[in-house]
């Protein structure tokens, strides 16, 4: 399994004005300022799929966050961030993948089914984890559950970019409820929320699902860590919070 690491050099925006640029052997990050916002601009590896911009206040004890997630079925050299105006000081990265994330790659599935079943919808998805990770490794398979309309699919995908296997069951998929897709979060914010609400980074397992149960308002990524068993970290209202 491979781990994709940060490409670009860090930028520290402290009363910046015009231009400013940093780069490391394999990356270059520019950065346009304006009264408006910043532009955030990334020269990577040309077979890029995915991007993920990040910030932290401060080296001295990084605390990274996503800003943003960007994802192309082809890859791509050039890559652009536009955001609003930073503190005074804060540090900016981009990690770069030649695979796609999480969430493109479910969205790919999804697709699949839909073209031997146009009805189906997102009950749930979890990646073929076989050991504890601080980062969803690239690579690893997928699988995912779908509602339709005599039954259920679970599709299954060893490989990202090989076609998946679709089995059909008739029987219904009791204990979730139906995903809209997309959700409005990615996998790599998530995964911030829980390092950065103090839940450490490791998992064993994770799930994207919104179960029958009082109180779930929304879809969750559900990490089973090793330490705080089930935390739960909302796609909408990026609340971060343990099982009961």
């Amino acid at each position: 399994m491979k781990f994709g690491t940060p490409v670009a050099a860090l930028i520290l925006m402290l009363s910046l004005q015009g231009r400013s640029e940093a780069q490391d052997s394999s990356a270059t990050i520019r950065i346009a300022a304006n009264p408006g916002g910043w532009r955030l601009e990334a020269d990577a590896p040309p077979k890029t799929l995915r991007a993920v911009w990040e910030v932290s206040p401060s080296l001295v004890t990084p605390s990274w966050s996503v800003m943003a997630v960007q994802s192309i079925p082809e890859g791509r050299a050039g890559w652009t961030n536009v955001v609003g105006v930073p503190p005074d000081t804060a540090f900016f990265r981009i990690r770069t993948y030649d695979t796609p994330g999480f969430n493109a790659q479910l969205d790919r599935l999804i697709v699949k089914v839909r073209e031997a079943y146009p009805e189906a919808t997102l009950l749930e998805s979890s990646p073929l984890l076989t050991s504890t990770v601080s980062e969803l490794p690239d690579g690893v398979g997928l699988r995912a559950v779908l509602h339709v309309a005599k039954g259920t699919v679970v599709a299954q995908q060893s490989d990202p970019l090989a076609d998946p296997q679709i089995d059909f069951n008739p029987a219904p998929w009791l204990g979730d409820m139906l995903l809209p897709w997309p959700v409005e979060m990615n996998l790599e914010e998530a995964e911030s929320l829980l390092r950065n609400a103090g839940f450490a980074s490791e998992y064993k397992t994770l799930t994207l699902r919104r179960p029958v149960y009082p109180g779930m308002i929304e879809p969750y990524f559900i990490f089973g860590t090793p330490r705080f068993g089930f935390v739960f970290v909302g796609t909408s209202t990026k609340k971060v919070f343990r099982e009961n």
